[in-house]
């Protein structure tokens, strides 16, 4: 019986980090398939949610009405504010 037990601690040490890298993949594969992407329906209009893609940065996106009247999420732009030092330039 300690030899099995010894031989699984031997064969859990070799194998943890192709299994750590493993899970983890796994684990970013599970949340950008659970997050909303541009083009997926949606329940509420003007819902925003956050997009999780791979390699790239979140981004934002809103619960639109389609012309069909489906709702779907797309890309959401946020106000644009000028900073105030430019602002008082143009005034000037």
């Amino acid at each position: 019986m300690w030899k099995t037990t010894a031989h699984l601690r031997h064969q859990c040490k070799s194998h943890w980090g192709p299994l750590a890298g493993l899970i983890t993949g796994l684990v970013f594969v599970v949340v950008q398939l659970t997050t909303a992407h541009v083009g997926d329906r949606c329940n509420r209009l003007g819902q925003i949610a956050e997009e999780w893609r791979i390699g790239l940065p979140a981004r934002q996106v809103m619960c639109v009405a389609t012309l069909d009247g489906d709702l779907v999420y797309d890309r959401f732009v946020s106000p644009y504010r000028k900073p105030a030092n430019q602002t008082a330039s143009l005034l000037q």
